[in-house]
């Protein structure tokens, strides 16, 4: 078992964002997290990553409570690729991804040898490699993300998550890291959480969804359930289709090119 919720409530002020929220996401799954602008997607990763706590509720991870482990267990725990990264040292790309090796080496310590060799081996799967002693401050916004990803893998957690992570890349390297995030779920039994914007992207790679909207779950469970016209509507307020892509046999969603009423 990964996550396990029970009624989380979180507010901002008098602004409640989440509201009682209770769900189980289990490892060995690709969960996407969808639904409208300020529903409640990012906060609900910052505190399943431990970055902020409900008001009321609880949350377990492996069956402990997640708020009575310690900040650098946790970095060994799960990984987060955040969708803006701001930096403003002139860190070069591997110097960056280098700190997803922080967690497991000893303090003051310099990178050992296999450390490196993770670090190269993690940079040559994203196709980072080239640019490795470039500076962060000198790169595009979709050459930091894809350093920022890398970082994350080498960070070589059970949990990985996503908060609108591809939203600066294009089609090409949002597919090929995607790729390469189904195969950590596959091959390594990885629990993934995504907050994911494109509905036909996770659909392409979620086999687990969880809709959102006002800060309470609408529906939850395998995507060919959750994914279907009445739920768009309730979550989204669109008009729409499903249907199996003939070409990549992924489920599909067409939008009516007008709100619903």
């Amino acid at each position: 078992m990964g996550f396990e919720a029970d009624g989380i409530v979180f507010s901002y002020g008098d602004r409640k964002v989440l509201d009682g929220l209770s769900f189980a996401l289990e490892t060995g799954h690709f969960y996407g997290i969808l639904g409208p602008n300020g529903c409640g997607k990012s906060t609900l990763i910052d505190i399943l990553m431990g970055l902020q706590k409900p008001q009321h509720g609880h949350i377990r991870y492996r069956g402990r409570p997640l708020g009575r482990r310690r900040r650098r267990d946790l970095a060994r725990e799960m990984a987060l690729v955040p969708q803006n990264f701001y930096i403003n040292f002139p860190f070069t790309a591997l110097e960056v991804v280098m700190m997803g090796r922080y967690p497991h080496m000893p303090r003051f310590s310099p990178p050992a040898a296999g450390d490196l060799a993770a670090v190269e081996s993690v940079m040559a799967r994203t196709g980072t490699l080239p640019f490795k002693h470039r500076y962060m401050t000198e790169m595009s916004g979709g050459e930091r993300q894809r350093i920022i990803f890398a970082r994350a893998l080498v960070q070589d957690t059970p949990v990985l998550m996503l908060d609108e992570a591809t939203s600066n890349l294009d089609i090409h390297h949002t597919l090929a890291l995607m790729d390469i995030v189904a195969e950590e779920v596959r091959h390594g039994n990885k629990l993934v959480i995504a907050v994911i914007q494109d509905i036909n992207l996770a659909a392409s790679y979620c086999d687990r969804l969880i809709l959102m909207k006002d800060g309470r779950i609408v529906d939850a469970g395998a995507t060919a359930g959750v994914l279907t016209p009445e739920n768009i509507h309730a979550v989204f307020g669109v008009a729409s289709r499903i249907y199996t892509d003939p070409y990549t046999r992924d489920l599909r969603v067409s939008f009516g090119k007008e709100a619903a009423t």
